[in-house]
């Protein structure tokens, strides 16, 4: 696949990542209904984290993350054991806006490097490859956009692009 669809994608799908947090309120941001494990805050900042996570370990570098960023929404953590005050969703909006171009920066034209060890997703599945992490990342935001829409409609929130006016469910 080509570079340039691969940034397009990403591009895209992360301004619906964006939209979905504008149509977020602080309180609504942080509801975990039965049945969900996390919110969606917590989901907005996993999709922050293992992004920039996931490529800049693929290549053998720390990742830049803000302080307690991974101790908040790594995989496996949730916010009923957060010792730390999660991100503001501004704070989360600007790490994930400028995320991207962050990404087309630094890794433009490199795709087709060979990380420093492969990345193991199942005992069938590795990605050898800068381009097919990115391209992993892609679908993985994809999944939490999904679970954000769910969390949304699981409180009675059925226009999810608008910031609902009445009270939460």
């Amino acid at each position: 696949m080509k570079e340039e669809m691969l940034f397009q994608q990403m591009e895209f799908i992360r301004e619906r990542t964006i939209a979905a947090l504008d149509a977020t309120t602080e309180e609504l941001a942080d509801v975990m209904p039965n049945g969900f494990r996390n919110s969606i805050r917590w989901n907005l900042g996993h999709i922050y984290i293992a992004q920039e996570n996931l490529l800049h370990r693929f290549i053998g570098e720390e990742p830049g993350l803000p302080e307690h960023c991974l101790e908040l929404f790594q995989f496996n953590t949730n916010p009923t054991i957060w010792e730390h005050t999660p991100p503001s969703l501004t704070e989360l909006r600007d790490l994930l806006v400028e995320q991207p171009n962050k990404i087309k920066d630094k890794f433009t034209g490199r795709l087709d490097e060979v990380g420093k060890k492969p990345f193991n997703l199942t005992d069938k599945v590795q990605f050898t490859t800068l381009g097919e992490v990115l391209s992993f990342t892609n679908w993985h935001e994809g999944l939490h956009q999904g679970t954000i829409t769910t969390i949304k409609r699981a409180q009675g929130i059925e226009n999810l692009w608008e910031i609902p006016t009445n009270n939460l469910r």
